[in-house]
């Protein structure tokens, strides 16, 4: 007798699992790409390549986020201590920026990821048509966007040494610019008071040396007193006789005349040394904001390095570096959308439809049903919820049971002696 044959199972008729499962890696780079791990580890070897390389660009174009946005952050926050060629690495500042290049390289890691998961497989060909280019031409913008983001920090990288030299000339001509316009503002206050003082100074060594000269007469008085008294004058006598007497009475005067102008000539002078003071006071603190001013020109100078200011130099210097660089980086960003639109459907892209099939049969959800009005024998496609429909029958059905013993409750009931009243009695 024949055995009953048992009936295949739903679990019998998918396809053998892979004797060597997919490693932590290869679930990673399929968590990059947005796919379904437990269906895909059923699929063939084929697609678990496909979505490898579609889960590496995603994780490659995360890691150049990481390393552009480092940079930039860098770039932005650094310390402006030096020139561009004196720059040294400033650790907090390198720290701080590779933590907000992690965070914007994880922003950027969650934004590719969702842009490839929602893709889809198009018309499963592998032929790229109008109608399909224009559903994407949204991801195809911003994945185009991100690219241009990325690239600007990655391509002043790759030309930072010549970038420097060139920053280095700017800024050195910047800072003699505004030291000239810095001299010019300063240049008629510091030389009025300089020539103010001068005329002072002048019109004093005028009159020092006019008393220099007194002095100098002096001492030749006092010499000629001396050579009276050894004798050594045309008289020949020596000691302190009338000739030295007058001699000694000239002296004392001249002295005391000397003395007596320069009291007189102090006196006169004051206002002018004090005036003297004043412009020389002025002239210190014009000097010094002179000295404040070319140090503020010379943070000015330094600060011309900027992340703008190093794209603009890689711009005018990179040539087609740049331009290779930005293309090479809107490859890899559009690169994942083109290929899926690209890839043929094979073995995931059903057993994913049947997975979607199978939970929502579950659920009791039949999508797009086929429904006919009898009214106008028309035929219409909609998603009909069976166990949500089940459900609100149900719940109707219990309202319009109560409502129904509430009426039933709110009826006049017959009083309990009706039946042994005679006929034809009254109330």
């Amino acid at each position: 007798m024949a055995q009953p044959q048992r009936p295949t199972s739903r679990a019998s008729s998918r396809p053998p699992v892979s004797p060597r499962g997919p490693g932590l890696a290869t679930r990673f780079l399929w968590s990059c790409a947005g796919a379904d791990a437990p269906v895909l580890s059923r699929c063939p070897k084929t697609d678990w390549v496909k979505f490898q390389g579609i889960g590496g660009v995603v994780l490659a174009t995360a890691v150049l986020a990481f390393a552009s946005g480092s940079y930039a952050f860098y770039t932005v926050f650094e310390p402006k201590t030096g020139t561009a060629l004196d720059r040294q690495l400033d650790w907090p500042t390198f720290c701080l920026a590779s933590l907000a290049g992690l965070v914007w390289g994880l922003v950027i890691f969650n934004i590719d990821r969702f842009i490839v998961s929602s893709t889809g497989k198009g018309d499963g060909t592998e032929r790229i048509t109008l109608q399909e280019l224009l559903q994407s031409l949204p991801r195809l913008l911003m994945a185009i966007l991100i690219g241009v983001c990325i690239s600007a920090p990655l391509e002043i990288r790759v030309l930072k040494p010549e970038i420097d030299a060139q920053l280095e000339l700017e800024q050195n001509d910047y800072l003699t610019q505004l030291n000239n316009h810095t001299d010019r503002i300063f240049e008629s206050t510091t030389d009025e008071l300089r020539a103010r003082i001068a005329a002072s100074m002048d019109r004093l060594d005028e009159r020092e040396g006019y008393f220099e000269r007194r002095r100098i007469e002096i001492n030749q008085q006092r010499r000629l007193l001396e050579l009276e008294a050894e004798g050594k004058t045309g008289s020949g006598v020596a000691g302190r006789g009338p000739a030295w007497r007058d001699k000694r009475e000239n002296l004392d005067q001249m002295l005391l005349e000397l003395d007596r102008d320069r009291s007189r000539d102090a006196e006169k002078n004051q206002p002018a040394l004090a005036e003297i003071a004043r412009w020389k006071t002025e002239l210190a603190a014009v000097d010094g904001q002179l000295e404040a001013a070319r140090a503020s020109n010379l943070r000015q100078a330094r600060n011309l390095d900027g992340l703008m200011k190093r794209i603009h130099i890689s711009h005018e210097i990179g040539g087609w570096v740049p331009i290779f660089i930005l293309l090479l980086l809107i490859a890899i960003e559009t690169g994942p959308i083109f290929f899926k639109m690209m890839l043929r459907k094979g073995a995931y892209d059903y057993l994913l439809e049947n997975e979607i099939r199978v939970t929502t049969a579950r659920a009791g959800i039949e999508a797009d049903a086929q429904i006919y009005l009898a009214d106008t024998n028309e035929e219409i496609r909609v998603d009909v919820y069976h166990e949500a429909d089940a459900a609100f029958a149900e719940a109707r059905r219990r309202l319009q049971a109560g409502a129904a013993r509430a009426t039933e409750s709110q009826a006049p009931r017959p009083a309990p002696d009706a039946h042994l009243r005679p006929v034809g009695s009254r109330k």
